[in-house]
């Protein structure tokens, strides 16, 4: 008989035997579930190709900067005119670009979306075309070039309508009329997912700035040519950049920072350091389907023990042992391929809600489905597993003696020792990796605590937050950004529920801080070193509207005016490093470096705030107040964040500061409204989805051995019926029965669980990576699962162990 033809009795098997199927096919289908819906994940953001022409030419061009302690520096407008004019032999085409956000502004409510400013070789870098109109060209990415924009497809289906004619139109972008020229694909998303909005760069080549290293840049590179091959063709252009293009960068500050070219894939680039994560996450679904499958080939061998009588009979009449095999191989097959189907139905239900949810930032995620790539993964994961699954019960059951399977009462013997041996081996391999899963998922649970109680330097509670960004073209001069916030600020402050209320450059733990050189007075560098900091720009309510300490001296105050002396404050790691044994409050730097650039003083110290991360160590930092920062640099900050404590809940604050805001300019847009503790729990959002998923997987493997305990000791009690009927008619009590059953459950789990510490202290140095403030091999997370998964063994040994103490000697030898 086929395969094929063992198909219909094989079902008609499985029908009968309802609970047996359900519990096969659930158990295998969450296995596969998870693992397909990982594979997913990994295909669509690091095995999907990008979606660009030859993307594996696509690389990104950053530098490197030890000699100020900067890993990773990006580019300034003359090392990428550099680059771009005479790196030609390495480079078909190099474009740069930069984040940013605009105010769209019309007939329609004001609105902030996310830019990118952009050279005209940034499409074509990427080999990808405007699905409507056309790139930038080289006259509008010019200096005083007519003004362009290229509008992606969701703003333009969502704010226009998705208007045919929107090309040629004009739209308001920070109050400049530009003419919409592109409408790009729906499925370009560079150089970020919730990119809008692309306008032309417009470098000015007559002033290229060689000093502030702050704009991205790509380039795609010729065929043949390598990423070390361009490093060196790059790296003497870059040496020439101080006396090609003189500018504040001189050749001695040059060469003080060490810096040097470094590029990257883009794909490197543009997937981050998500991989540890995906990996993470990937090995954690591999071992809950080993369990899975492990219990599945238990629950399989069990069945074809059962049926050792029918399958002798089978012998007996000239059935050939590989036809016996094929027809158990069959059960399994037929068993892994209908859970590979409620898998493939549970996988694709969980990546939708994935991609829609996408709590880590996951790059690239909202192209995840489960394609053709991924149902053939399933079904290869499926085949492989009910092979392995399967044969191993099926050679077990034709072991059996023909003789021994057909005496009257075999079908209740006692179990082969070979037999047992090898489903108690199944249930040791569950409780190891259980144990793994576990360890793994409460390391990741005790970093996500350790990051919960990090000290911030701030007071998070009843804080409300959101941005306001004054365009150019409404607000020209210094003096007019500054009297907006100050207006806005004193309506703000007088507003009913509102404790404080400040604003600053730069949201702490909401967005990046830069930092800028110094020269700090009395204090003489190391060679080869720079005096730097973040730089804060605040005005006065800040410091007191998001909890910020002032350690010694002052904070800023209303009469800190652009007309009075000009002031700073530095907090406690500026002063641990440039002011060592000295007294920081009096002193002065200067901001930039030397030059023209004013003395600031310091007038007041403030605590340590960890701002860009986490995890990111505290790094020296100064505020200057908003007054004044333009008598320091020659520019106002325009974008602010508002910073407001309330006496309430800070939610109802909201839309009385919108209408201060609109009663200053109603063209002006305010974006990013959150509170404080929102902002907080999105920098939390990777680890906690890590820990949530291993967390998950971990309770899932618990549950699937502790019912593979289950059910091998409630096999071994009903295949050993006779025995411990013997046993309780020549005396033996209860107790001693129920100490039996017991301790063959904890022999095994701890036998499991002693084997998985091992593993585990392994798989601890791998999470290294993904954890903070956590070892590895952290001792209380070892020893709550050494204690915690045999107790749950024991309560699963408890039903069967009191099953076998109900055995009633008599009715047990009548059976037999």
């Amino acid at each position: 008989m086929s395969l094929a033809a063992e198909m219909r009795p094989t079902l008609r098997r499985l029908a009968r035997t309802p609970g047996f199927t359900t519990v096969s096919i659930l158990t295998l289908a969450l296995g596969i579930a998870g693992a397909t819906a990982a594979f997913s994940v990994i295909n669509a953001v690091l095995l999907r190709p990008l979606p660009y022409r030859d993307p594996e030419r696509l690389v990104q061009l950053w530098h490197t900067a030890p000699g100020v302690g900067m890993p990773q520096v990006e580019q300034s407008d003359a090392s990428y005119i550099q680059y771009h004019d005479k790196a030609t032999r390495s480079f078909e085409s190099i474009a740069s670009y930069q984040d940013a956000a605009t105010s769209l502004t019309g007939t329609q409510d004001p609105e902030r979306v996310s830019t990118a400013y952009v050279t005209a070789s940034f499409l074509p870098t990427l080999g990808v075309r405007p699905a409507v109109g056309r790139n930038f060209n080289e006259e509008e990415d010019r200096p005083g070039g007519a003004p362009a924009a290229i509008l992606s497809d969701a703003l333009w289906r969502r704010r226009y309508g998705a208007d045919p004619a929107m090309i040629g139109k004009t739209i308001q972008v920070d109050g400049k009329a530009r003419e919409v020229v592109g409408i790009m694909p729906a499925d370009f998303h560079f150089p970020d997912a919730t990119t809008q909005l692309w306008v032309p760069m417009a470098i000015d080549r007559a002033n290229l700035n060689n000093a502030s290293f702050n704009r991205d840049a790509i380039g795609r590179l010729r065929p043949g040519v390598t990423m070390r091959a361009a490093e060196m063709e790059m790296t003497p252009l870059l040496m020439r950049l101080p006396d090609d293009t003189p500018g504040m960068m001189t050749r001695a500050m040059f060469e003080q920072t060490k810096i040097r070219v470094m590029l990257h894939s883009l794909r490197d680039d543009v997937v981050g350091d998500i991989r540890p994560i995906l990996f993470t996450v990937v090995g954690s679904v591999t071992l809950v389907l080993l369990i899975a499958c492990a219990n599945v080939a238990n629950l399989l061998l069990a069945r074809a023990e059962a049926r050792q009588r029918e399958i002798a009979v089978r012998a007996a009449l000239g059935a050939g042992g590989r036809r016996m095999v094929r027809q158990l191989l069959t059960e399994s097959l037929l068993l892994t391929s209908l859970s590979a189907i409620v898998g493939l139905a549970v996988a694709g239900a969980g990546v939708r809600l994935l991609a829609w949810w996408n709590p880590a930032s996951i790059p690239r995620i909202a192209g995840v489905t489960v394609d053709l790539r991924v149902a053939v993964f399933t079904i290869a994961m499926a085949l492989v597993t009910s092979v392995i699954f399967g044969l191993a019960p099926a050679l077990r059951a034709l072991r059996a003696g023909l003789v021994e399977s057909l005496k009257d009462g075999s079908q209740s013997a006692s179990s082969g020792s070979a037999r047992q041996r090898f489903r108690n081996t199944l249930v040791v391999l569950e409780m190891a990796l259980a144990v793994v899963l576990l360890v793994g998922a409460g390391l990741m649970l005790r970093s996500l605590w350790a990051l919960q109680s990090t000290p911030l330097g701030l007071q998070l509670s009843n804080v409300l937050t959101m941005r306001v960004a004054l365009p150019a073209e409404s607000y020209r001069s210094p003096e007019q950004v500054v009297g907006f916030y100050q207006r806005l600020m004193e309506r703000v402050k007088q507003l009913p529920g509102v404790a404080s209320a400040g604003a600053a450059r730069s949201l702490p733990l909401g967005s990046t801080i830069g930092d800028y050189g110094l020269t700090v007075e009395g204090f003489v560098p190391p060679p080869g070193t720079r005096p730097k900091g973040d730089w804060q720009i605040v005005t006065d309510g800040y410091l007191d509207a998001m909890g910020e300490r002032v350690v010694r001296g002052r904070g800023f105050t209303p009469a800190d005016t652009s007309e009075g002396m000009l002031v700073a404050l530095v907090n406690e790691e500026l002063v641990r490093r440039y002011f060592p044994g000295r007294d920081a409050i009096g002193g002065r730097m200067q901001i930039g470096g030397g030059g023209p650039r004013p003395w600031v003083t310091i007038v007041g110290i403030v605590g340590n705030v960890r701002h860009n991360g986490l995890t990111d160590p505290v790094k020296e930092k100064f505020y200057i107040p908003h007054t004044q920062w333009h008598k320091s640099t020659g520019n106002a900050v325009r974008g602010m964040n508002l910073v407001i404590k309330s006496t309430s809940s800070p939610s109802a604050l909201t839309s009385p500061v919108r209408d201060a805001i609109r009663a200053l300019d109603p063209n002006l847009p305010i974006a990013d409204v959150r509170t404080m503790e929102e902002v907080v729990s999105a920098t939390l959002s990777t680890p906690r989805f890590t820990g949530v998923l291993l967390g998950m997987f971990a309770l899932l493997a618990v549950v699937l051995s502790a019912i593979g305990i289950y059910g091998v000791l409630s096999y071994l009690v009903s295949r050993r019926t006779r025995e411990i009927g013997i046993r309780m008619a020549i005396g033996a009590g209860r107790g001693q029965v129920l100490r039996m059953v017991l301790g063959s459950g904890l022999s095994l789990s701890l036998t499991g669980a002693g084997i998985g510490l091992v593993l585990a202290v392994g798989v601890g140095r791998l999470m290294r990576s993904v954890l903070h403030d956590v070892a590895p091999n952290d001792p209380a997370t070892f020893l709550f699962v050494a204690v915690t998964l045999p107790a749950i063994a024991l309560l699963a040994s408890a039903v069967p162990a009191w099953r076998a103490t109900r055995v009633d000697p008599i009715v047990a030898l009548k059976t037999e």
